[in-house]
């Protein structure tokens, strides 16, 4: 069972590996590692191409099992769970920010930020309410039945952040968020992160711009599978301006 009290990790990651078979031997993804996030960080998982930054946001997203070792989400091991189970945490306890947006095309921008409600049963009235007040939140209320393709990149990034805060999720799981963003959608989009974070979200984010992961207050660098650094900082911080 959940458990979501503030003392209880979000993520535990306890020795983790992930390896692949190659020939009669394998490839290590990741090796031995070990990483708490505690309900309220916002960590920033860094490192080159090849890192295992992938890997590891694939197993922190229940979309993956370690090879080795143990992953507990809010105290629960995930091993341990079926697939309704799992489908049910990916869909409510996780939100989702990938790089390319993943918004569905013949959807209104409020119609993709219902979609993890409608998945979770959600009654229509209710719904339509919490993914209007997600799309107030990342300031594209008044774009709600806007289709994606009248929407800028930064706009549709911004949909999808709406969408993974709609259910109200214990983590946000960011993989790369800004690796199809200019500099000016990148800069906003991390400053909403930044708000999301001042009011109490956990959030994770993979990325290989160190200008990015500036904005997290903490960062663990990944090199060749294995944590090589984890470190707090002060963020950068930036005047959202959600302007449409």
């Amino acid at each position: 069972m959940i458990d979501a009290r503030d003392d209880v990790p979000v993520i535990a990651l306890s020795h983790v590996v992930k390896s692949y078979p190659v020939g009669e031997g394998e490839v290590l993804a990741v090796r031995d590692v070990s990483l708490v996030v505690r309900r309220g960080e916002f960590v920033a998982i860094v490192g080159a191409s090849g890192s295992g930054k992938s890997t590891l946001m694939s197993i922190t997203g229940c979309l993956d099992f370690p090879t080795r070792g143990h992953y507990r989400l809010e105290g629960v091991n995930i091993r341990e769970l079926g697939d309704r189970d799992l489908s049910r945490i990916r869909n409510t306890r996780i939100g989702f920010v990938f790089q390319g947006f993943n918004l569905i095309p013949r959807m209104s921008a409020l119609q993709n930020v219902e979609l993890p409600l409608v998945y979770a049963g959600m009654r229509a009235p209710e719904r339509r309410r919490r993914a209007g007040a997600a799309l107030e939140i990342v300031g594209l209320v008044d774009h709600a039945a806007f289709l994606p393709n009248r929407l800028s990149g930064g706009q549709q990034q911004r949909v999808a952040v709406a969408r993974a805060i709609a259910t109200n999720p214990a983590l946000i799981l960011a993989d790369e968020p800004t690796g199809a963003l200019d500099t000016r959608a990148s800069a906003e989009l991390m400053a909403l992160f930044s708000q999301l974070h001042a009011h109490g979200r956990t959030i994770v984010m993979i990325t290989h711009e160190r200008e990015i992961a500036a904005y997290a207050s903490r960062v663990v660098e990944l090199r060749d599978g294995a944590v090589i650094s984890d470190r707090e900082q002060v963020p950068t911080t930036a005047a959202a301006g959600f302007s449409g």
